[in-house]
C-alpha cells in the first residue's frame, strides 16, 4: 500500500486474496510436492470422488498434467499411439520424452467437424501395421508403450472408453485420456462408460485421465487434476512423483490448490449430478428452441421467399423424445452408423456419443453432401458479433461454431443466445451498415469496410471461401498424412540449434517441417514436427495459402495458425529443418 499501483491492486483484489497468497513456509498447509498435510488429504478426497486410485492436483493446467503423465511413463525411443486430434501439450510431451509417434487419424464430416477415431484403428492388427510401416522404427518387434486419446473431442464426441480399453487390452500398458473438456462425465449417468475413471473389473492398461477442472467445473485458472487407475502398467508413486515435481513450482499458488478442493466438494454426493443436470437441461431447451424457430420461420415464409436460420448439429430425434429421456439416457445421443445427421461413415454401433452440453451451430453455406451454396454466412462473422455481445464461443469453424453449456450457466441463459442470433439475422436481412454492426472494425480498417453492409461482407467472404473450395480442401488435408522423416525431438533439436530455415508456405513441399502447424479452424494439426510435406499432401500447402490470402483480404477476421511466422499478412513462413 506504499505505492499508487499497489493500492489499486489491493482495492481490486481485496485483502483476503492477498492474505491467502501463502508460501510453502506455512507448515499447516502441507506440501503439494510431497502430497502431505491438508493438500494430501484433499488429493485423496478427490481420488475418491472422481473414482481414481490416486489423484494429483496440478497447478499448471492440463498442459502440465499431460506432460507429467508422459514423463512418468515414456522414455526415449518408445513407440506411442497418438490421436492426431491432440492438444499441443501432447506434442510437447512427445518432444520431451523423445518418443516415436504413430498417429491415429480421426474422422471428419463435410462441415469440418472432428469426429472419432474409427474403432478399427485400435485393433491389434491395425496398430501392428502402423508400427511396421513407420520409417522411424527399425525394430520390427517394438511394441507401443502408451496411447493417448482426446475424450471428448473439441466438438463434443465422447468415446466408449470401455470399448477402447477392450481393443487396446493387449497393445499398450498405459492409456491416457485427455479429458480437458469432460471432467464432469463421472457425475451423470448419461456418460456411463465414457470417461477414464469408470469402474472396471478386468485388469487392463493403467489409465490416466487429465482434466481441466478450471474449464468445465469450478476452479481457478490453471487448476487441473491428473487421475490414475492402476492396471497392468503399475505406477509407483515415489518414482512417478519425480515427473510431477518437474512441472510443479516449489512455490505453488495455494489458492489454485484450494479451488481444486472446493471443486471436489461441489461434485461430491448428489450435488454433482444436480449441477450437471442443470447444464444438460438448459442445453436441451436451447436445442429444441432452435428447431422450433426454424419451423416457425419456414411456416411463415412466402412460397418464393428465401428464408434462412441457423441449424444445430444434432440427432434428428431431438424433437420426438421427452426431455426426461434426453436428460438421462444416452440412446438418442449416440452416433448410429446409418444416421445421416452426423456425417461420419463407418461408425461402430454404441461407440461414439454426442455430448448434449456441447452445442455446435451450423451457419448457411454448406449443403448436404459437402457442396457449397451460392449464398452463405461464414461463422467467423457471427461469432465476432456474439463476442461483441458478451457471449463466449469456444470454437469457430468456417461454417460452424460451438457453444458450451457449463455448470455456471443460469436458467434462461440460452434465451440470451437465441435473442442475439435473432438480432444478427435481422441485421443481415436488412444489410445493416458495418458502422452499425462492427464500428470498431470500420474505424480500424476504414478503406476496407466503410460503406459496406453486413450481408455484403458475408457474401464477399463466402464467395472467396467457395472459390477456394474450402470445404473440399479442409477435408483433403487429413485424408493422407505427411511422411515422417525424423522424430519430433530431432526436429526440435534442430530448431533450438538454429539449424532451420524460415521457408515461405508456398515452398515447403519436399521440406521437413520443424514445428507443429495447426490452423484454426479446424484445430487439428495439418503437419507435425519432423514430417515432410510431399506431392501427396499438396492440399496442406493449398489450405495454408488460402488462409493467408483470406487474411490479406479480410483484415480483422484473421485465421489463427500456430506454427506459422508472419512478418506481414502476405508473407507466412514455416520453420523447416536445414538441408
Amino acid at each position: 500500500l506504499k505505492s499508487a499501483a499497489g493500492r489499486i491492486f489491493y482495492n481490486f483484489f481485496g485483502e483476503n486474496t492477498l492474505r491467502a497468497d501463502l508460501s510453502v513456509s506455512v507448515p499447516e498447509l502441507g506440501s503439494l510436492l510431497k502430497h502431505s498435510g491438508v493438500v494430501g488429504e484433499a488429493e485423496r478426497r478427490a481420488a475418491e470422488v472422481f473414482g481414481a486410485d490416486r489423484t494429483y492436483f496440478v497447478t499448471g493446467g492440463t498442459s502440465a498434467a499431460n506432460k507429467i503423465a508422459w514423463l512418468g511413463t515414456v522414455t526415449p525411443g518408445d513407440v506411442v499411439l497418438v490421436d492426431r486430434n491432440c492438444h499441443k501439450s501432447v506434442m510437447h510431451a512427445i518432444i520431451l520424452t523423445g518418443a516415436i509417434p504413430v498417429y491415429l487419424n480421426p474422422a471428419r464430416n463435410d462441415h469440418g467437424i472432428i469426429g472419432p477415431i474409427h474403432s478399427s484403428e485400435f485393433c491389434p492388427g491395425a496398430i501392428r501395421d502402423k508400427i511396421d510401416n513407420s520409417p522411424l522404427i527399425d525394430d520390427p518387434a517394438l511394441l507401443a508403450g502408451l496411447a493417448v486419446i482426446t475424450n471428448s473431442t473439441y466438438d463434443g464426441i465422447c468415446y466408449s472408453v470401455e470399448r477402447i480399453e477392450e481393443l487396446l487390452q493387449d497393445s499398450v500398458p498405459y492409456l491416457h485420456f485427455d479429458e480437458a473438456w469432460s471432467a464432469y462425465a463421472r457425475f451423470h449417468p448419461l456418460y456411463a462408460g465414457r470417461f477414464g475413471m469408470h469402474a472396471r473389473d478386468e485388469i487392463g492398461p493403467t489409465v490416466f485421465a487429465t482434466q481441466s477442472t478450471h474449464k468445465v467445473l469450478a476452479a481457478f485458472s490453471q487448476g487441473s487434476m491428473l487421475h490414475v487407475r492402476q492396471g497392468r502398467g503399475p505406477i509407483d508413486h515415489s518414482r512417478f512423483n519425480e515427473a510431477f515435481m518437474m512441472f510443479t513450482s516449489t512455490s505453488p499458488q495455494y489458492m489454485i490448490v484450494a479451488s481444486l478442493d472446493v471443486a471436489t466438494r461441489m461434485m461430491a454426493g448428489h450435488s454433482g449430478k444436480f449441477l450437471i443436470m442443470e447444464a444438460i437441461e438448459e442445453a436441451i431447451v436451447f436445442r429444441k428452441k432452435m428447431v422450433m424457430v426454424a419451423e416457425e420461420l419456414r411456416a411463415g415464409s412466402l412460397p418464393d421467399e428465401d428464408y434462412w436460420w441457423f441449424t444445430v448439429w444434432q440427432p434428428d430425434c431431438i424433437m420426438e423424445v421427452d426431455d426426461r429421456v434426453l436428460r438421462n439416457h444416452a440412446g438418442c445421443w449416440l452416433l448410429h452408423p446409418d444416421d445421416p445427421w452426423h456425417g461420419f461413415g463407418g461408425i461402430e454401433e454404441g461407440y461414439a456419443m454426442l455430448d448434449p452440453i456441447k452445442v455446435t451451430i451450423l451457419t448457411p453455406g454448406i449443403s448436404p453432401g459437402g457442396g457449397m451454396d451460392e449464398q452463405g454466412i461464414p461463422a467467423s462473422v457471427v461469432t465476432r458479433y456474439l463476442q461483441k455481445s458478451g457471449i463466449v464461443v469456444e470454437k469457430t469453424g468456417h461454417y460452424s461454431f460451438l457453444v458450451l453449456f457449463t455448470l455456471g450457466i443460469t436458467k434462461g441463459k440460452s434465451g440470451t443466445l437465441l435473442a442475439e442470433l435473432f438480432r444478427f439475422k435481422a441485421l443481415y436481412d436488412r444489410n445493416s451498415p458495418l458502422e452499425e454492426v462492427f464500428l470498431d472494425l470500420v474505424q480500424k480498417h476504414p478503406d476496407r469496410y466503410s460503406g459496406m453492409g453486413l450481408r455484403d461482407l458475408c457474401q464477399e467472404m463466402h464467395g472467396f471461401l467457395r472459390g477456394a473450395s474450402i470445404s473440399d480442401l479442409a477435408r483433403e488435408v487429413y485424408e493422407v498424412l505427411p511422411e515422417p522423416a525424423m522424430t519430433p525431438a530431432e526436429a526440435y533439436r534442430r530448431l533450438v540449434q538454429g539449424s532451420v530455415d524460415a521457408v515461405p508456405v508456398s515452398d515447403i513441399e519436399g521440406r521437413v517441417v520443424a514445428v507443429m502447424v495447426v490452423p484454426y479452424p479446424p484445430g487439428i494439426p495439418v503437419i507435425m514436427p519432423g514430417e515432410r510435406c510431399g506431392p501427396a499432401t499438396r492440399a496442406i500447402i493449398d489450405l495454408l495459402l488460402s488462409l493467408q490470402e483470406f487474411d490479406a483480404l479480410f483484415p480483422g477476421f484473421e485465421s489463427e495458425v500456430h506454427g506459422v511466422e508472419s512478418a506481414a499478412r502476405y508473407d507466412w513462413k514455416v520453420y523447416c529443418a536445414g538441408e
